[in-house]
């Protein structure tokens, strides 16, 4: 299991940054991330990181609907914009970026879960050690011969 250096959580659908109609949207949603998380990040000397960060991001939707139109990458864009300079310094930083979207009964509203973790040297989250990066290696090992 995960653990993070920082995490929290809103009851909105995350605006899309492709879509020019939700510009505002996109405002009131950069503000609402600014109050939720200065006053909490600046009692922690850590951030913003100057170090490689693990950015984690779960969209869940009330309706199917919005779950069907939304694109996960879409939706990490604009979190990552509102995270520069706050958690970490520069996009740069973010060695791993895991997002998913859901629509669940145990979280019967719009909401999204940000978690961020920094790592340090080699280390990475368990996902990446134990699954992505061995069928990545097994992948490229057996397609070079």
């Amino acid at each position: 299991m995960a653990t993070f250096d920082y995490q929290f959580g809103l009851t909105v659908i995350t605006p899309s940054k492709q879509d020019n109609r939700e510009g505002e949207k996109i405002a009131a949603f950069r503000t609402l991330v600014e109050k939720t998380i200065t006053s909490e990040i600046m009692k922690l000397s850590i951030f913003p990181s100057k170090k490689e960060v693990a950015v984690f991001i779960m969209q869940f939707f009330l309706s199917k609907k919005d779950y069907d139109t939304r694109d996960v990458d879409n939706m990490s864009k604009t979190v990552m914009d509102c995270l520069k300079g706050k958690l970490y310094i520069d996009d740069v930083q973010v060695r791993t970026l895991l997002v998913s979207k859901k629509v669940s009964p145990r979280v019967p509203s719009n909401f999204i879960f940000v978690g961020i973790r920094e790592l340090h040297g080699e280390t990475d989250i368990d996902v990446v050690k134990s699954m992505l990066m061995q069928q990545a290696i097994t992948l490229y090992q057996t397609s070079i011969k």
